[in-house]
């Protein structure tokens, strides 16, 4: 009886492992800007799908990835965010802590923790408010893993504020396995907000 759990909890273990490493191991973007103040609601949930185009000198296939994530604002500098990555094979989740390091009624600047099955990361999101309100454009430069490399990703994009408790993003990002040319990947994705 002792063989068979282990047997079934080691097939867990690998099936999980697999699916992290047709994943690349991390939510393929960020989707969550830093918000200026007034901006800021208290809860905010998501859902964004993502292509990553193949590397430029390497046969491989454009992969389509989900992810899906909900924040909670603990006070005024802090939140956590679950937040998990899906396609049609696998589901990863993890976790990520923010601090609101600087915050204007037009910029925002934070630096967060991230953490997940089988990824770490840690990046310094920004926003510059627009109109209307709600509205920014954002970047949040990450240094964390994609499948067992150490990549560098910068992210960009715009979020729109449809009403006062949706929005819709567009983000456009580069990724650098390994800081190497040849391992450049480029990333696009669009996403649905909800604030509340």
């Amino acid at each position: 009886m002792r063989d068979v759990t282990r047997a079934r909890i080691g097939a867990a273990i690998g099936a999980a492992a697999l699916g992290a490493g047709e994943l690349g191991c991390a939510p393929s973007q960020s989707f969550r800007p830093a918000s200026p103040v007034g901006a800021e609601p208290a809860h905010e949930v998501g859902l964004a799908l993502s292509n990553v185009e193949a590397r430029p000198y390497v046969a491989e296939s454009t992969q389509r990835i989900g992810q899906g994530w909900w924040t909670t604002t603990l006070n005024d500098r802090w939140s956590l965010s679950a937040v998990a990555a899906f396609d049609t094979s696998a589901l990863l989740g993890g976790a990520a802590l923010r601090l609101s390091v600087a915050r204007s009624r037009r910029v925002a600047l934070a630096a967060e923790l991230e953490l997940g099955l089988f990824y770490a990361g840690v990046s310094v999101p920004a926003a510059l408010r627009l109109w209307p309100p709600g509205s920014a454009l954002y970047c949040a430069p990450r240094l964390g893993n994609w499948g067992p490399d150490i990549t560098l990703f910068l992210p960009c994009g715009v979020s729109l504020a449809v009403s006062r408790a949706f929005s819709i993003r567009a983000e456009g990002q580069v990724s650098w396995a390994e800081f190497q040319y040849y391992n450049r990947r480029v990333h696009w994705g669009i996403a649905v907000a909800h604030q509340w």
